[in-house]
């Protein structure tokens, strides 16, 4: 699996870029390909949550109460989810490629 035949929306495309070597295994690149798809994917529900509010979500009004209730959709839910989810690949990804700290200003003294 190459880069080139992954297809990828801008974001996604400069993740997947940033992590990805020619010396990576190909489960690695798997889990690259699925990190660089989840960024679209987050990219995407989070121009429809910036839209308009009745895309995902509506003010329900109950008759019988006079109660108003904001119903919010899965979009949301989906983002935060996603998000996690996203957050795990790049560690999986971090640790496979042995970069456990993800520090650019590591401290050289640290193992002392």
């Amino acid at each position: 699996m190459s880069g080139e035949t992954v297809d990828l929306d801008a974001a996604g495309r400069r993740l997947f870029d940033d992590l990805a070597e020619e010396s990576d295994s190909y489960s690695l690149t798997v889990l690259i390909v699925e990190a660089a798809r989840t960024k679209d994917r987050l990219d995407k529900l989070d121009l429809l949550l910036r839209g308009d509010i009745d895309t995902w979500a509506v003010l329900v009004h109950d008759l019988r109460t006079e109660d108003y209730e904001l119903k919010i959709n899965s979009a949301a839910a989906e983002a935060r989810q996603l998000a996690s989810v996203l957050r795990q690949l790049l560690s999986e990804i971090r640790r496979q490629k042995g970069d456990a700290g993800g520090s650019d200003d590591d401290d050289d003294l640290d193992g002392l």
